[in-house]
């Protein structure tokens, strides 16, 4: 009977182990097929707001509460619309370059997400961006 009991504890501190989120990073651990991978965990509160891109393009953009987002100076690609599926931040765009226009999605891997940075990933492309401020 006491072997089952400690059997049992034992089975249940291991699945509690493979469940164990990382508080500090805002990174959990995904097992899949045998392989662990890390998965930013994304509050979607702490997107909404303006992002000032750090790059020499500055292709800076906002994302509203209401789902909506907007170009902060690009005029030929408008963001439209903004949702969050798991830790892909998909935007909708509008472009109208080139006298034709046409609306697309586009979906970035959040690598990075605090209240002042965020990082976002398009295959090899990474885009840095910080939190625009009030005075800015």
């Amino acid at each position: 009977m006491t072997r089952t009991i400690l059997g049992l504890l034992l089975m249940g501190l291991i699945s509690l182990g493979a469940c164990k989120e990382s508080k500090n990073t805002g990174e959990k651990k995904i097992k899949k097929e045998g392989v662990e991978k890390s998965e930013v965990l994304v509050n979607k509160q702490l997107l909404v707001g303006s992002w000032l891109d750090t790059s020499a393009s500055q292709l800076h953009f906002s994302l509203l509460e209401d789902g909506t987002a907007r170009s902060d100076n690009m005029a030929t690609l408008l963001y439209q619309k903004w949702r969050l599926e798991g830790n892909k931040l998909i935007l909708t765009v509008k472009s109208i370059g080139n006298g034709s226009s046409s609306i697309d999605e586009e979906s970035y891997e959040v690598k990075t997400l605090t209240e002042e940075k965020l990082v976002l990933q398009n295959g090899d492309y990474t885009m840095k961006y910080t939190r625009k401020t009030v005075t800015e």
